[in-house]
């Protein structure tokens, strides 16, 4: 009887699971039926085209450098025996840096001066036996050859001498040492850096689009980071052609009478800041509505609550702004700013604020 008893409660519970499990899936279905007459709605964030008047402003890092920098080369070969300037010193055109060994140098301009001495004695005395007809004038004219040559030899020697000595071609301060007592250098090594520090510029690339609204004289703005601080400047040189990047070379002077003595110096990061020609009437658009970047441009533009994908050409893109051609959109349309990401063609969107 109790076994019965337990059947019948164990069917029951059973029938139950599945009564519950049927109503369940009832219920899904009603509501995947109710909601196949919804239509999503994306919430995205509009802007409204109209022309205004764009402020240009360009800001470039760049590192600071004196105008006028050499490097200063060894002339000749040979090991330094004496170093006269540190880095800090100051020099004038001329200054000794460095000297190198000249002993062999000097043999050999001794034995040069010696052997042109002897020439010429030589010559004189072959030019009285050839006035006797003691001697041919053909070895008068070779003995005269033998004086050139000599002379000449003596004239290179005594210019590697002088070149032993390595001068500062330029005023300024040593900035840069790269020799050592009794290092070997060779002919055209570097050895010292000199740079004349009463002349910094920052040098920056430009695009063509940007090139061709600037001109020589123009203000600037340099920022040393390290510093904190702005200084005047100006405009000082304009590159002719580009480079393989496809940027033209400029150049940015620092002309400001704050400028402290030493408060400069080469290798100073910052940033160049100046102002471009204002853009007068122009479709301006804010950068971040562009859907895939500058390469491809294109934006959604809002009609009867639904997105739409336009393509559209861009005169040139500065800093949060995007100028559209006069093609591609009109003065009124509304794009969308934010949201976009989710947008596809043909999607109803929701406006907010």
């Amino acid at each position: 009887m109790k076994s019965l008893f337990a059947l019948i409660i164990i069917v029951a519970a059973v029938a139950g699971a599945f009564a519950l499990l049927n109503h369940n899936k009832t219920t899904r279905m009603e509501t995947l039926s109710q909601r196949k007459g919804v239509v999503m709605e994306i919430p995205v964030k509009l802007h409204t085209v109209q022309t205004q008047n764009l402020e240009r402003k360009i800001k470039i890092t760049g590192v600071l450098s004196a105008k006028r920098q050499v490097v200063v080369l060894a002339e000749t070969a040979g090991q330094v025996k004496s170093v006269y300037k540190e880095v800090g010193d100051v020099v004038q055109p001329g200054t000794i840096l460095a000297f190198v060994d000249a002993s062999v140098i000097s043999t050999q301009l001794e034995t040069a001066r010696a052997s042109l001495l002897n020439n010429q004695r030589d010559l004189e005395r072959f030019q009285k036996l050839a006035q006797s007809g003691a001697a041919t004038q053909q070895t008068v004219d070779n003995l005269r050859l033998a004086v050139e040559a000599a002379n000449a030899n003596v004239v290179a020697l005594k210019k590697q001498v002088e070149n032993t000595s390595i001068r500062s071609p330029q005023k300024g301060f040593v900035v840069q040492r790269m020799v050592e007592i009794g290092s070997v250098v060779g002919g055209g090594a570097p050895t010292f850096k000199v740079a004349d520090l009463s002349d910094m510029i920052m040098k920056i690339g430009l695009t063509e689009m940007e090139i061709v609204q600037i001109k020589q004289g123009m203000p600037a703005t340099i920022h040393i980071d390290a510093l904190g601080k702005d200084f005047k400047a100006v405009i000082s040189n304009v590159g002719i052609a580009a480079d393989m990047s496809g940027r033209y070379a400029v150049e940015v002077l620092i002309k400001d009478p704050s400028v402290e003595k030493g408060e400069l110096r080469p290798d100073l990061a910052g940033s160049v800041s100046f102002d471009l020609p204002p853009m007068q009437n122009v479709l301006a658009i804010p950068r971040e509505a562009l859907v895939n970047g500058v390469k491809d441009p294109k934006v959604y533009v809002v009609e009867n609550g639904t997105a739409k994908l336009k393509k559209i050409s861009l005169e040139l893109v500065e800093g949060s702004f995007a100028v559209v051609r006069d093609i591609g959109l009109s003065v009124g349309e509304r794009i969308v700013l934010t949201g976009h990401q989710n947008l596809y063609e043909g999607a109803a969107v929701r406006i907010i604020q």
